[in-house]
């Protein structure tokens, strides 16, 4: 089974795409990046499991719903993808960053649905106020200026480890491209 569609949630018409047979795994990716992000591991997943990988608003080709969402809003929209897929049975969820967010708050708001949670480069605890300036700083930036060959890189370097960054192009590829081809408006309310 390979099947793509848009579901209308909360945060806007969602691509989802689902893959493979068995238990249902959601995979959610990070931010500045969409759903091709998992495309290394997802053949080797959907052999035992049905995947169901969710873009998420303002990424890929889902839309952007252009008011403020939260995490909580996202995992209400996992819970709506879910629904729409007639998938019931309690899932195993995979995150990376934001996706790991918003598998937190799915699993605890909906413990009863979420079987196991894993995240991938997730940090719990908030980030510090240097952090914060910085991250404030670079969204301004971004707004004036859009992707700029000085944001990209320093996204990639919180994207990807030195070593990837070094040996594997097609992973620089990959985020470079998901930076170039994405709606600076989505992609600014998506970082908010």
């Amino acid at each position: 089974m390979d099947e793509r569609r848009e579901v209308p949630t909360r945060v806007g018409s969602l691509t989802v795409r689902v893959r493979g047979e068995g238990p249902p795994a959601v995979l959610w990716h990070s931010l500045f990046v969409d759903e091709r992000s998992w495309g290394r591991v997802e053949d080797d997943l959907a052999r035992d499991r049905r995947l169901v990988l969710i873009t998420g608003p303002g990424h890929g080709e889902s839309s952007d719903p252009r008011h403020r969402y939260s995490l909580e809003d996202c995992a209400e929209a996992a819970g709506q993808v879910l629904a729409a897929l007639d998938i019931s049975e309690p899932v195993d969820w995979v995150g990376n960053a934001w996706g790991g967010h918003v598998g937190v708050v799915f699993a605890a708001t909906h413990p009863g649905r979420c079987r196991t949670l894993v995240t991938l480069g997730t940090p719990i605890r908030a980030y510090g106020p240097s952090k914060q300036v910085l991250f404030r700083l670079m969204l301004a930036m971004y707004r004036v200026v859009g992707m700029v060959d000085y944001l990209s890189s320093g996204i990639c370097d919180a994207l990807l480890s030195s070593r990837s960054r070094a040996n594997d192009p097609e992973a620089v590829a990959l985020v470079l491209d998901c930076l170039r081809t994405m709606d600076r408006r989505a992609l600014d309310n998506a970082m908010r």
